[in-house]
């Protein structure tokens, strides 16, 4: 399925920053997939819109605003996407819906496939309230779990990967990979090389007067008798 507009959140901020372990904080990790999937999305030619909120100071207020950014915009044909890390001593990735199954299963295996993770899969959570409360179909991505510090080591090295991953699942279209290429060498041998001649002389003395001078300034001379 194709859609109109992709919103995205990072569900925590400053003031509420969610789960933290092995020196991480969950609304920092967020942050950063989001920038790298609003990067991409862009690459793909899907129109996205970052609908994060930095003002609220509870839970509740941080997901609220978000919900209101996100139903600021049409709801026909929009995919509302929020981000978050996992918690509770357990590994893996798992994406939560209200009515988006499908969706989340292919979200999930697909971080799990670019990462390695454990496929948690689909996890139907009309509790929660940013997936019950927009007007657009949604889904709460849990990508690794924040305590377990093999999944951070993974998450952090593979951010792009990730975020890759997520493009393709919910487009169909593969982010395109940037190759460097390698100035090219100049051929040595083909150099063209340009002589500076000052002038002929008669008197062979003049000449050799004359090398002498430029010598003394750091010029190479060679006297060619014609």
């Amino acid at each position: 399925m194709s859609y109109d507009l992709v919103t995205l959140t990072a569900g925590h901020n400053e003031l509420v920053v969610g789960a933290g372990a092995n020196g991480y904080k969950e609304h920092e990790q967020a942050r950063l997939l989001v920038a790298q999937l609003e990067k991409d999305f862009k690459a793909v030619g899907q129109k996205v819109a970052i609908c994060t909120d930095d003002k609220g100071t509870t839970k509740a207020s941080v997901w609220g605003n978000a919900v209101k950014n996100c139903n600021k915009f049409a709801k026909k044909g929009r995919l509302d996407v929020s981000i978050h890390l996992n918690a509770g001593g357990g590994t893996g990735v798992e994406v939560l819906y209200y009515s988006e199954k499908a969706l989340a299963a292919k979200v999930s295996k697909a971080i799990s496939d670019a990462t390695g993770f454990r496929d948690r899969g689909p996890k139907i959570a009309k509790e929660i309230g940013f997936l019950n409360s927009t007007t657009a179909p949604a889904i709460l991505i849990e990508n690794c779990f924040i305590d377990n510090k093999n999944d951070m080591e993974v998450f952090t090295k593979s951010l792009q990967d990730i975020s890759r991953a997520i493009v393709k699942a919910i487009t169909g279209k593969s982010v395109p990979t940037v190759t460097k290429t390698e100035p090219k060498k100049e051929d040595s041998t083909s150099k063209t090389l340009y002589k500076v001649q000052t002038g002929a002389f008669t008197d062979k003395k003049n000449a050799e007067g004359l090398a002498k001078d430029l010598k003394k300034k750091g010029y190479s001379v060679h006297i060619v008798k014609q």
